[in-house]
């Protein structure tokens, strides 16, 4: 999601009344918080789940206001799977091109604001990528081990919804050096920031189904993106989104089918549509030369 998840904005209306909800679940017990994690962000059964998202991209510059850069639509499919022992495995594989700002129209090319330059646009194919929930928190294959400690989730219930607000920082070796690709890497390291706020109807976790309607909306600040050649330029990019479950590939959008035409043909219909696992600078460094 970026790998590669506007300056959308999403506002949930309130419901008329304004009492105290009660919920039947309790969200300070690690496992049932776990569990209510899970039902909304994907399912307690096995099986795909499907989101939608879109949004926009600014330049964050150390000075003046930020820049509009273009927009950003993409689809995530997961494959959910109930480990038996308590936690949840999702393996996730996402979709997602750019837009023109104006025109909504798929980018190829990109009139750069900050550079006055043409860039060659790179669409998204993040993923396969694994991450196990449990009452003790989540981790991917490389953890080194499984978390031990019960976590408490900060949900916050309001207004008959549950909400769960999380926000990361990270700092990673740049794949590209600057020494030998001076216009797509940043520096010695990427960072990025990210803050994502999941929601849902309380009555939907607290029925009996294996799965929960949810709303998405997140920001993001990384480093540039390797195809708009900005190099070390101090600044990052800024990118706020909104997105929502759906209830499997017939509900796409025309817009997002649109988009797996161009991007990923077999998306829709291969278990695996690719097999190796790319960030954006990795996939940059095999399409491109320095």
């Amino acid at each position: 999601m970026v790998s590669g998840a506007g300056l959308a904005t999403a506002a949930v209306s309130a419901p008329a009344h304004t009492a105290p909800t009660k919920a039947a679940i309790d969200f300070t017990d690690p496992v049932a918080g776990h569990r209510a994690n899970v039902k909304l962000r994907g399912t307690l059964g096995n099986g795909w789940v499907w989101r939608t998202y879109w949004g926009d991209v600014l330049a964050s510059l150390p000075e003046g206001k930020p820049v509009p850069l273009f927009k950003f639509e993409g689809v995530i499919k997961a494959r959910w799977t109930d480990n038996g022992d308590g936690s949840n495995t999702e393996l996730l594989f996402d979709v997602s091109t750019y837009r023109d700002w104006n025109t909504g129209q798929i980018l190829e090319k990109f009139q750069n604001p900050l550079t006055n330059e043409t860039n060659d646009v790179i669409g998204v194919w993040d993923g396969p990528t694994a991450t196990t929930y449990g009452p003790n928190g989540r981790f991917g294959p490389g953890a080194a081990s499984k978390p031990t400690t019960p976590v408490v989730l900060p949900w916050r219930i309001q207004s008959g919804r549950a909400w769960l607000a999380e926000s990361a920082a990270f700092e990673r070796p740049h794949p590209l050096s600057p020494a030998e690709w001076p216009k797509a890497s940043s520096g010695p390291k990427t960072m990025s920031a990210i803050n994502v706020n999941i929601s849902g109807e309380l009555r939907d976790l607290e029925n009996k189904k294996p799965s929960a309607p949810h709303d998405l909306q997140w920001t993001s600040m990384r480093s540039w993106l390797p195809w708009l050649e900005l190099g070390q330029r101090p600044g990052y990019v800024l990118t706020m989104g909104i997105g929502r479950k759906i209830n499997g590939p017939d509900e796409l959008p025309a817009s997002a089918r649109e988009i797996i035409a161009k991007q990923q043909p077999n998306f829709i219909t291969d278990e695996q549509p690719w097999a190796e696992a790319l960030s954006s600078w990795e996939r940059y460094k095999k399409l491109r030369q320095p």
